[in-house]
């Protein structure tokens, strides 16, 4: 099996890894052991890991969320090659998270069958996802510290909420991965930006109605929404982290007014722009309660 991997960040709390598969045929690793909590992100391509009972099918539009100490197996596709980010947290990080949300995900930390969850990766995880790379060739430390955190927030508050992805269908998997590959990152690069379906398609190279089949598919949700969710998450990091007027941010963020915006950011986090600045919102970046899992 031949992989490049590189330590591309270091914090005092984490480790970030970009992980760069060059096998050319398919293969399957020895059996490997997760030292770190950690939470991995697959930019592109196509891999299996096999942990105690589960196999767990990893490609753009999920994420990895795996405990300490847990022994697993990988299966690489020599067709698609995966390139993949994984954050590794230190031991001290992970036990402050187990107890901070001992309530909230006590199904997941004190179940010592359940090694590993694959999540339906949101737009606000692939959105931070990618703020992180971009901040880590920047070099200012604490604002990568800061993204983390917001991602580790974000895959926390979906975990008891976000069912097991299915398996795609093996067509799928095989010839339609890189579709959803390429419109996830256009998107990304040009939220802010007017965006058509048919843009959409012409730049993957498939017909307008394969596109929609094929996005929905692996994404688990249409490309509007997925544009509309990444417009706001920037719009919400705009509002945390600058001074910048709301309409501003709204514009900023790919809006063309600023009564769209607010309907919509008030419909999403539960709060209006300016309350969540002045921190009076109470739908915003909380934990889901009572939701059971296992």
């Amino acid at each position: 099996m031949q992989a490049e991997v590189h330590l591309i960040h270091q914090s005092d709390f984490y480790q970030i890894r970009d992980f760069r598969c060059a096998c050319v045929e398919c293969s399957t690793s020895k059996l490997e052991q997760c030292e770190r909590f950690s939470i991995c992100f697959v930019r592109k391509g196509y891999y299996e890991q096999h942990v105690f009972r589960q196999q767990q099918e990893m490609h753009v539009g999920r994420v990895l969320v795996t405990k300490p100490g847990i022994e697993y197996v990988i299966r690489h596709i020599d067709n698609q090659p995966d390139l993949c980010t994984s954050i590794n947290f230190s031991d001290a990080f992970y036990l402050h998270l187990q107890e901070y949300l001992s309530g909230e995900l006590s199904w997941f930390f004190r179940n010592p069958d359940l090694q590993s969850l694959l999540l339906t990766s949101p737009p606000e995880a692939e959105y931070l996802h990618q703020q992180i790379l971009a901040a880590v060739s920047g070099g200012v430390k604490l604002e990568v510290d800061d993204l983390v955190v917001r991602l580790v927030d974000a895959v926390m508050r979906i975990m008891g909420n976000s069912p097991v992805p299915a398996a795609l269908p093996e067509n799928l998997k095989r010839h339609h991965l890189q579709t959803a590959e390429k419109a996830k990152d256009y998107l990304i690069r040009n939220f802010h930006q007017e965006v058509s379906l048919q843009q959409l398609a012409d730049h993957c190279c498939v017909s307008l109605f394969h596109f929609s089949r094929i996005f929905r598919s692996v994404l688990k949700t249409t490309p509007h929404q997925y544009l509309l969710a990444l417009r706001l998450h920037h719009a919400r990091l705009l509002m945390d982290s600058t001074d910048a007027r709301v309409t501003e941010v709204a514009f900023q963020s790919g809006f063309q007014s600023l009564e769209h915006f607010t309907t919509s950011y008030r419909k999403h986090f539960g709060t209006t722009p300016s309350a969540s600045r002045m921190g009076k919102g109470q739908g915003d970046g909380q934990y889901s309660r009572g939701v059971k899992r296992g």
